[in-house]
């Protein structure tokens, strides 16, 4: 009876340990401060996150040297302390940036190009990224409005590019010039079209 007791109470604390274990990683992002060594699905949300804003290529749950990398860019791009510790005020900019991407300037960009680019007045985007001075550096990465997910289209028998266009209340120009189409009448069953924005 002793015996049995004494191999009971460890593997009781093990499973209770366990338990908290599981808590603690299940956690919302804004309840634990991440770093380099933590792991769990806080860890896969955030760098989910980074990679949505093209900081990262890779969710694995583990917070290992390329994440720690990705916040400190992160922070040093919207003047927080780069210490590469994801806390509550690095969280807030990652909600926060749901709404907007980034865009890496390009040479012969201009403020004035990718406003247009990105259909809003040049001052929204002066405004958005708090900018001083309108002259642009190659590699500044810039805040945009996020765009909507591109709507793609499988090309079946007996399709058109006129019938598509109607379907989706756009015009062939635009479909052409979006899919660079060099021939609207040579479209062929499983072919993918990119449909323009403002399709329904």
């Amino acid at each position: 009876m002793k015996s049995r007791l004494h191999i009971s109470l460890p593997l009781a604390l093990i499973i209770a340990l366990l338990g908290m274990s599981t808590l603690a990683y299940a956690e919302l992002p804004s309840q634990r401060t991440l770093a380099l060594g933590s792991w769990g699905e806080d860890v896969f949300w955030l760098q989910r996150k980074l990679m949505d804003l093209g900081f990262m290529d890779e969710a694995t749950g583990r917070y290992g040297k390329v994440t720690q990398k990705a916040i400190k860019e992160l922070q040093r791009a919207h003047g927080l302390k780069a210490d590469g510790i994801a806390g509550p005020q690095t969280f807030s900019l990652l909600v926060e940036t749901e709404s907007f991407s980034y865009y890496t300037v390009q040479k012969g960009d201009s403020l004035y190009s990718i406003a247009k680019q990105y259909n809003i007045p040049m001052e929204d985007l002066v405004s958005l990224n708090t900018l001083t001075a309108t002259h642009l550096q190659i590699g500044q990465r810039l805040k945009v409005p996020r765009q909507p997910t591109p709507v793609t289209y499988i090309v079946v028998s007996g399709d058109n590019l006129h019938t598509i266009a109607r379907t989706f209340k756009v015009t062939v120009g635009e479909i052409v010039a979006l899919n660079s189409i060099d021939n609207a009448a040579l479209i062929k069953p499983g072919q993918e079209l990119i449909i323009p924005k403002g399709s329904h």
